[in-house]
């Protein structure tokens, strides 16, 4: 494979790269109303019809839309209307908990509760006193208590440490997820992997995360960079990139025997090129924000319009279902056709992650999300950030719509074939 000059490793792995390289992909196909790209029809008048349905949202649940937060885990934590995270923040503040002790906890449970965040499937659930919570958020509320319990450090305690997660077994992951023969959960044996591998990163990097190997320990190496409460977003995802390159299975993309993680191979009729969607670190640093600005040192963070949409099936199956993309029949049959394969539901297609047609709707996805934002911004007379319009708007819309024209599964319009580490 030939790879351009800016094609190297430090390039990919930047935030900068993700919006730049997959710009590759949905450039051309996305600058006319009715573009066409390799595996899908492109029909921008439908955005209108994708506004409206996200201006219903966001006026529905927000009356003021201050309100809005940055997209992240804590919401989902805080699922059903219980603020699970008051309560823990509480109980540490009555046992005199220290102020950065606090942060380096929240860290530590948030970045443990994004790596686990893979697709849960239709099957699986959490059950919190007799309620059932499904997906993202039967996840979240899992996590929740695995770190409550003590359940993710080797003395019991409220954090989450390296040594402990290096050892994660099958049992502790069949306990802390309630899995069972009528409870299986999407990606099972990649997800422990995921976790014990989360365990040697955290490991082998102390100069990041600290003698006790705990993701919160960042906080004071982010304080040590520029000796003040003052960083920049790219100092903040150097941090992140760095300090978890060995949770990515092997077998994925490599530059010059490097990891390079969620990036992917895009081949047109004349060349091959690598994107980079990061999708997973992208997750993870919206979802340090809240805790790194608010709490601890409470850090001042520029740069945060570097970060992108994120590329994953609740925002892509949005422009999907509300007709701005579709497949191409030739594509869409040969997806019916892995359905059958893999076992997944026939009349939706199904395709592995290093599929063109993933890639490709991935980079779309980003493409698409850029475009959105100032649409409803213009209708609702606001000034929403990014990050704001998939928390309230585009995240949500796309379960949304899901479930109207799914409602068996409220699955996506086209289905992932996921090891349960591809976010």
């Amino acid at each position: 494979m030939t790879h351009t000059e800016c094609e190297d490793l430090e390039y990919l792995r930047s935030i900068q790269s993700v919006r730049e390289t997959c710009k590759k992909v949905y450039g051309p196909p996305l600058q006319t109303e009715n573009g066409d790209s390799t595996h899908f029809e492109v029909d921008l008048g439908k955005m209108s019809k994708v506004t409206d349905y996200l201006v219903n949202i966001i006026e529905r649940d927000y009356k003021n839309l201050g309100d809005i937060p940055v997209h992240g885990r804590w919401q989902h934590l805080n699922c059903n209307g219980i603020d699970r995270m008051g309560s823990l923040i509480n109980s540490w503040a009555a046992q005199n908990i220290d102020p950065l002790e606090v942060c380096r906890r929240l860290i530590d449970l948030i970045t443990f509760s994004v790596i686990v965040d893979a697709g849960a499937g239709s099957e699986w659930s959490f059950v919190e006193k007799e309620t059932k919570i499904n997906r993202s958020e039967g996840l979240a509320v899992a996590s929740f208590y695995m770190f409550k319990d003590g359940a993710l450090s080797h003395d019991k305690s409220q954090t989450v440490q390296g040594s402990r997660l290096k050892d994660f077994s099958q049992q502790d992951f069949d306990k802390g997820f309630q899995i069972s023969s009528k409870n299986s959960l999407q990606g099972y044996e990649g997800r422990i992997q995921l976790i014990r591998s989360l365990g040697k990163s955290l490991s082998e990097r102390p100069e990041l995360f600290g003698e006790d190997a705990r993701p919160g320990n960042i906080i004071d190496h982010l304080y040590k960079l520029n000796g003040s409460e003052n960083i920049d977003l790219q100092q903040l995802w150097e941090v992140l990139m760095t300090g978890y390159t060995s949770i990515w299975p092997t077998g994925r993309l490599t530059l010059n025997g490097e990891p390079l993680g969620d990036c992917w191979v895009y081949k047109t009729e004349n060349d091959e090129i690598i994107v980079s969607f990061h999708k997973l670190t992208q997750w993870l640093c919206y979802s340090l924000l809240r805790p790194l600005e608010e709490f601890g040192y409470k850090f001042n963070i520029s740069s945060k319009d570097l970060q992108t949409g994120l590329p994953e099936y609740r925002n892509g199956g949005l422009f999907y279902d509300l007709g701005v993309l579709s497949l191409k029949e030739e594509y869409l049959n040969i997806g019916l056709t892995n359905s059958k394969k893999y076992g997944y539901d026939p009349s939706i297609p199904t395709f592995t992650p290093d599929d063109g047609v993933i890639v490709e709707w991935r980079c779309l996805t980003i493409g698409l999300l850029d475009i959105l934002l100032p649409l409803v911004n213009d209708k609702l007379g606001s000034n929403l950030q990014l990050s704001q319009l998939i928390e309230a708007g585009t995240w949500k819309a796309g379960r949304e719509i899901a479930a109207e024209l799914r409602s068996k599964t409220s699955g996506p319009p086209i289905n992932l074939h996921s090891d349960g580490t591809v976010f």
